[in-house]
């Protein structure tokens, strides 16, 4: 028998005994199949190791998140100053809309309770060095920072504020009215009201506000510091509407017949003996 009949007489038992040689089954493992995989190997081996690394690199730090912070350290004002390059206006704009996104980049949201108001305090006083005439600042920190979860944090904005007025209380007397609502109705802190108050005592400030420095006083039943306060602004305001004299007559009536009741010298009387409080504007 020939060579070439015996291979298919081979073949022909196998097939019967239902058994297939792996050359027939897989033919990469054929002398010329098991050529082609290990081509294939040298080809993409590298790839493949490339492939693992990065997952395992991924499988290891995919929990850790980068720490962006939340308010950057303030620069000196010599280095304000360079970085401006001349154009402070501009360069106090962006900075400005540094400080409000901050936290709120990347996709993160913050909340106010984590901001270090330090900064922030720091980063006011600096951008009043580029400008000091703009309310972009003070209402940002004012209507949006005094917000915050942690209500102690608001002394920072209280005390900003205090100091933005008191450069130039006749065109910043406003901030020092938002002051005093901040200490009294969210810090609780009447010793810090009465002291933003006071500069308000000012001809060039409208009537009704130097009105809120008696209002402080009269709610630390400092009765007398109150009708001296008005009774200066009766004398020396530069302009006073009908509507604030009638307050003011009113509140000084009221309080006087008040105190002539504590020391036992004024009958019980009904309300109606000063008369209903005027319409204030």
């Amino acid at each position: 028998m020939g060579e070439g009949a015996g291979k298919w007489a081979f073949r022909g038992m196998m097939h019967a005994n239902n058994v297939i040689s792996p050359a027939t089954r897989f033919p990469l493992f054929a002398r010329q199949g098991g050529g082609k995989w290990r081509s294939w190997l040298r080809r993409y081996l590298l790839l493949l190791l490339f492939v693992a690394a990065q997952f395992g690199y991924w499988w290891r730090t995919h929990g850790i998140t980068p720490d962006f912070g939340i308010v950057p350290d303030p620069p000196g004002r010599a280095a304000l100053h360079a970085m401006s390059f001349g154009d402070d206006e501009f360069y106090f704009r962006s900075l400005a809309l540094m400080i409000q996104n901050a936290g709120d980049t990347y996709g993160r949201f913050s909340p106010l309770r984590y901001y270090d108001f330090s900064k922030l305090y720091l980063w006011f006083n600096l951008l009043d060095e580029l400008d000091s005439r703009s309310n972009m600042i003070p209402s940002m920190a004012c209507y949006y920072f005094s917000q915050t979860q942690n209500t102690p944090d608001v002394r920072y904005v209280v005390d900003y504020l205090y100091a933005h007025s008191t450069r130039d209380v006749a065109h910043n007397w406003w901030w020092l009215v938002q002051s005093i609502y901040l200490a009294m109705h969210k810090l609780h802190d009447m010793d810090l009201a009465l002291k933003v108050a006071k500069p308000l005592v000012n001809p060039d400030v409208p009537a009704w506000a130097q009105q809120m420095t008696a209002v402080v006083y009269e709610k630390r039943g400092e009765m007398d510091d109150a009708l001296s306060i008005m009774e200066t602004i009766k004398k020396h305001a530069k302009e006073i509407t009908p509507a604030d004299l009638a307050y003011m007559r009113y509140f000084v009536e009221e309080r006087l017949y008040r105190l002539k009741q504590l020391e036992g010298k004024a009958p019980m009387a009904p309300p109606e003996a000063i008369g209903p409080a005027p319409e204030h504007p």
